[in-house]
Order: structure tokens, then C-alpha cells, then sequence
């Protein structure tokens, strides 16, 4: 019996498909460390994952991550994340909420912004120019309030 080629084509991507995926983003805040998501990270990530993965710090986790100020050890969990293959954002909403800004931030920590609100007075022009966060799970968690 010969199967046409699309019949074939989904019958071999199927268990692909299934197979089950590690998470790619991490998020610090509410009560988890950058620690705590940085831990995660490491156990939870398989070998079908991306070598690449996000850690987001969010709230007063934010603050471990400024560049006057920051936390002892801030410079070591942004180095520990880069040799890992992650990489550290912070929320545009969370650095206004904090009084700051993202020069602020250590050397390599990204600012992004989430989904913007419909009142665009709200938003001042430098969350406007920062980044989109990298996907739907940190836009909808950077949204603005």
C-alpha cells in the first residue's frame, strides 16, 4: 500500500510533536527569587530545549539588578545566567514603579515593555522606545497596569 505524501508527512511528525518540551522563560518576583528562577531554569530545561532561555525579574526583584546599588550579588547572577545561555529582562512597568529607569540597570540586563495600555498618556516616551518582551507569557506579564 503507498500513502500519499501529506498522509506520510503527518504520520512522521506526530511523535515529534509530542514530544514534550522544557520551558523557556523564568520569571522572579511574587515571592520567587532571581535565585529561586535561576534554579529552575537549570533543573527544568531538557535537551530539546533552546540553549537559550529568558529569566524575567519583576517587582522588587528588579531592584538586585541595579547597576548603583544592586545587590552583592546582581553582577554574579546576570554572569551565572550568560554562561548558562540565559538571558535577564526587566519590566518597563516594574523600573517606573521602582523610580527607575534602564540605564539604571546593570550592563546587560534588557528593559522591555509589555502590551501597552489603550490610554497612551500613561506611557511615557521612554517605555514607548523600549523593546517588546521576547514573547506572549512576558508582554502579557510587562503589560502596563
Amino acid at each position: 500500500m503507498v500513502l500519499p505524501p501529506l498522509v506520510l508527512a503527518i504520520g512522521l511528525s506526530t511523535p515529534v510533536a509530542a514530544v514534550p518540551r522544557g520551558h523557556n522563560l523564568f520569571i522572579a518576583g511574587d515571592g520567587f527569587t532571581l535565585d529561586q528562577a535561576m534554579a529552575d531554569a537549570e533543573a527544568q530545561r531538557t535537551p530539546l530545549d533552546s540553549p537559550r532561555y529568558r529569566l524575567l525579574a519583576t517587582g522588587e526583584q528588579v531592584r538586585r539588578l541595579m547597576g548603583v546599588g544592586a545587590a552583592p550579588d546582581g553582577y554574579d547572577v546576570l554572569a551565572r545566567a550568560r554562561r548558562s545561555g540565559g538571558t535577564i529582562f526587566v519590566c518597563g512597568k516594574d523600573l517606573k514603579s521602582l523610580g527607575l529607569r534602564p540605564e539604571d540597570m546593570i550592563p546587560g540586563v534588557v528593559a522591555v515593555r509589555g502590551y501597552l495600555p489603550y490610554d497612551s498618556s500613561k506611557v511615557d516616551d521612554w517605555e514607548r522606545r523600549l523593546p517588546r518582551a521576547p514573547d506572549a507569557k512576558s508582554l502579557a506579564v510587562c503589560a502596563a497596569d
